[in-house]
């Protein structure tokens, strides 16, 4: 039997954003056998498709870098297509490439921003050694031992806050806008831009690789 591997990116947005790391896999991998993908299944009583995701965004943030390993039966090359077609609305099938690379050994981390509103925030109140405690952790440090390279854009009424998370030190975003608020804030976004390789975005990695 050949088998490759596929890799893609989906971009989950709207209400599904509040969608749990569980039943995100488990709407991928419908998507996948609505698609009539060639899935290759474990072994054992309980046969479950090979897919393989990275770290789970957490709930409410638009996740536009749900990366995806996929193990198939053979290549299908309009099975992003498909993908596409079968979609639902809130989780969609952006990219794919056909490659045998393991996601999870190539990223180190992960890229966010966020929208705030401006006349919420005091940017001269950030300062990356003020201490932070992160309770469902059991950690503390400095707020630039989580958040890194942060960096702010005025946006109308809005500040987008762009940082990076290592891997192995992923927080939630609070704990960096809610250090800047002068006062409650009604609208606040926060996305997950791209899976880092280093220096790299995963899909331009990706694509250099093709």
């Amino acid at each position: 039997m050949i088998v490759v591997y596929a890799v893609l990116r989906y971009k989950k947005i709207g209400l599904l954003r509040f969608l749990s790391a569980i039943d995100t896999s488990n709407a991928v991998e419908r998507n996948l056998r609505r698609a009539g993908a060639a899935l290759e299944f474990s072994q054992g009583f309980h046969k479950k498709p090979r897919v393989s995701f990275l770290d789970p965004a957490p709930t409410g943030v638009f996740d536009l870098a749900l990366y995806v390993r996929v193990r198939l039966q053979q290549y299908e090359a309009d099975l992003l297509q498909r993908l596409q077609e079968t979609a639902v609305e809130g989780l969609w099938p952006a990219q794919l490439w056909w490659t045998d690379l393991d996601i999870n050994k190539l990223v180190t981390g992960y890229l966010f921003r966020i929208f705030v509103s401006a006349d919420c925030v005091d940017l001269v109140r950030f300062d990356p050694q003020n201490r932070i405690f992160i309770p469902e952790k059991d950690k503390s440090g400095t707020l630039g031992n989580f958040f890194k390279g942060v960096h702010f854009k005025k946006l109308g009424k809005f500040i987008a806050i762009v940082y990076y998370q290592d891997r192995g030190n992923l927080v939630k975003a609070k704990y960096l806008y809610e250090s800047l608020l002068v006062k409650d804030c009604p609208v606040v976004l926060v996305q997950r831009l791209e899976a880092m390789c280093g220096d790299i975005g995963l899909s331009e990695y990706l694509e250099a690789k093709r």
